[in-house]
């Protein structure tokens, strides 16, 4: 061997040496600073789904069991995560469904009366609402006489008991008012326990839907409206086009 080669390999040599006494020294400072903080893995479970640790038998719960436990209950979490956005996506396709049936059978009926059964038998199949009721606003008395229901006087102070949504045209949800129950619900007002308020807007104020429910957890107040405010939408358009005919 020549002496370059010779300096070559005490040089290599020299690198080797000091990497491994850096290796040592940082795991010499690891180690002390584990046995100062003996708590670390319950403060820092994570730490657990990515240490590598030998299998060792005996009466304690070895790491390798304790990292085995930690991973299988972030997969039941992700499971169950799965399983509840499985379960959203199947509700909002059969709302997508029910709004396109129901879009359909507004463009095929033929009155107010065709109308009023079809949104109603939806309120109360698709949405399971326990009581729904249709209020159509007018300020001709006799229409109001003869509707049986249908037609209510615009003019009724106990409509102030809806006058913001009406004015914002926004649907609310929610344990609702006795004054809103009443004017909705009539008799059946106290066993009302959650409300479902859609105005129906079409350049004016055309009337609402009420919708009641025996559960108070129903039609929460948390709860999305996206799906009842696009049915006030289709059927307010509906509406109008019978009260022009």
């Amino acid at each position: 061997m020549n002496k370059t080669d010779t300096i070559k390999e005490e040089i290599d040599n020299d690198e080797s040496t000091a990497e491994h006494e850096q290796q040592l020294a940082t795991e010499l400072e690891l180690i002390s600073l584990l046995r100062d903080n003996k708590d670390i893995l319950q403060r820092h479970p994570d730490l657990l789904a990515v240490l590598e640790v030998p299998h060792q038998a005996g009466g304690a719960v070895s790491l390798i069991e304790r990292q085995v436990s930690v991973l299988r209950e972030q997969i039941a979490a992700q499971d169950k995560r799965l399983h509840q956005l499985m379960d959203v996506a199947r509700d909002n396709e059969r709302l997508a469904d029910s709004r396109h049936r129901l879009a359909l059978n507004l463009l095929a009926s033929h009155d107010l009366e065709d109308v009023t059964s079809i949104v109603l038998d939806v309120m109360s199949n698709e949405l399971s609402a326990d009581h729904a009721v249709f209020k159509l606003f007018t300020t001709d008395k006799d229409r109001v006489e003869q509707s049986s229901g249908l037609f209510v006087d615009a003019e009724d102070e106990a409509l102030n008991a809806f006058k913001t949504m009406l004015e914002q045209k926004n649907t609310v949800c929610g344990r609702g008012t006795d004054e809103q129950k009443n004017y909705l619900f009539a008799e059946e007002a106290a066993k009302i326990e959650s409300i479902a308020v859609i105005p129906l807007v079409s350049g004016a104020n055309l009337g609402l839907i009420g919708l009641g429910s025996t559960s108070p957890a129903r039609f929460k107040s948390s709860m999305g409206t996206d799906f009842l405010s696009q049915i006030g939408e289709l059927v307010s358009a509906s509406i109008a086009v019978h009260l022009e005919s």
